[in-house]
């Protein structure tokens, strides 16, 4: 589940349809996706009737607005133009998908579980995704630079990997330096050439990422309560992981462009109703600062964040609601809030129908003990020949 925000439209979306909500005209469209594309009908997966198992995964519009895509853990991408809804591709992917990007060309980057990325074209949205490189570890994030130079990767064994885009097979450097499996990075708005990435280690780093140089670790483990990582490693237990944590993993990382030398960034995490507030100041070439600002609680767990012209959406289980920034706060934006009301309506709706996603699979590794079993099978196997 997710949702997306471009200039004056809203989507929002649940298993398998999405509203179009246009603030400036007060207009909502639904949208039904297509059926999957497919050489074989499948009918089950992992004995679950696949109409009960789908849902989309991720929703995003293309940096200029033209076009917004819609991904499903089906390995559905479906392609649309934002102006009238229109279908232009429904495509199959190879895998399914760990996080969907536009580049800055509005072409389809594509990270996949298997540890593969595609680049999916839009002016021939007909064509097959084109494999551009490989991990050997499951992909959690990929970005190509604003300058269409650099695809970056992580996976979920610690690396950020910085490849020459088109021709991924050069690989420029490594950033390493994480603990933990890295599920976030972006430019830094205001310094296109530092990354800053983030995941299961409790800091979020900044890189010089064409040689792979850390420039600055800045940790928040004091701004996550001990119960909310209680709860996260209850929820561990519950789903048979041995493996405890002592910080909550980050779930979204969000970056905006605030001055020439300033730059904002959000980030939520898995678990827990609080949003952390840094600022970003400074380049590679003066003293970088991070200054903590503050920490947002929000009602429940946010399903989904996004910066947009300054204002801070949040999407719980109660709904939308939005922030503006003022005097290095996040107020309610109350103006807004009211507007999208209706929108809210249409959420309690859609939420009835949604099938939460478990994400512990992707970001931890279940571990197995087979010895004491194969010493049983040994024990009985020995005392039947000595018989």
């Amino acid at each position: 589940m997710s949702f997306s925000v471009y200039e004056s439209y809203v989507a929002l979306c649940n298993n398998e349809r999405v509203i179009m909500h246009d603030i400036d005209n007060n207009t909502e469209n639904t949208i039904i996706l297509p059926d999957l594309e497919s050489e074989r009908k499948i009918d089950v997966h992992n004995k679950v009737d696949i109409e009960t198992y789908h849902m989309i995964t991720s929703l995003a519009f293309s940096e200029d607005g033209k076009y917004f895509a819609v991904c499903t853990n089906r390995k559905q991408l479906c392609l649309y133009e934002t102006k009238d809804l229109k279908l232009l591709s429904n495509r199959t992917l190879i895998r399914a998908a760990s996080r969907v990007r536009f580049s800055s060309n509005n072409d389809i980057v594509i990270a996949d579980k298997a540890g593969d990325a595609y680049l999916f074209s839009t002016s021939c949205p007909t064509e097959a995704g084109t494999f551009i490189l490989g991990h050997l570890s499951m992909l959690l994030d990929v970005l190509v630079t604003q300058d269409m130079k650099y695809v970056l990767t992580t996976d979920r064994d610690e690396k950020i990997r910085v490849s020459m885009f088109p021709n991924c097979y050069n690989i420029i450097s490594y950033c390493l330096g994480h603990e933990k499996f890295v599920t976030n990075i972006s430019e830094l708005p205001h310094e296109k050439s530092i990354l800053i990435s983030c995941g299961g280690d409790g800091v979020f780093k900044l890189w010089d990422y064409k040689c792979g140089s850390e420039l600055m670790s800045v940790n928040f483990y004091d701004k996550i309560s001990k119960c909310d990582i209680d709860r996260f490693n209850q929820d561990l237990r519950d789903c048979q992981y041995d493996e405890s944590v002592d910080i909550l993993p980050v779930k979204y990382l969000r970056v905006y462009y605030f001055s020439k030398i300033e730059s904002l960034i959000i980030i939520s995490f898995y678990s827990s109703k609080i949003l952390l507030v840094y600022r970003i100041s400074g380049d590679k070439n003066t003293q970088l600062k991070a200054n903590y600002l503050e920490s947002i609680t929000v009602e429940t767990e946010p399903i989904e964040c996004l910066l947009h012209k300054q204002d801070l959406w949040v999407l719980t289980d109660v709904g939308l609601r939005v922030f503006k920034f003022d005097n290095d706060r996040f107020v309610t934006h109350d103006a807004l809030n009211s507007t999208i009301k209706c929108l809210n309506t249409s959420w309690q709706i859609l939420k009835n129908t949604i099938v939460k996603r478990n994400l512990f699979p992707v970001l931890y590794k279940r571990k197995y003990d087979n010895v004491q079993e194969y010493q049983e099978r040994k024990k009985i196997r020995l005392a039947g020949n000595t018989e």
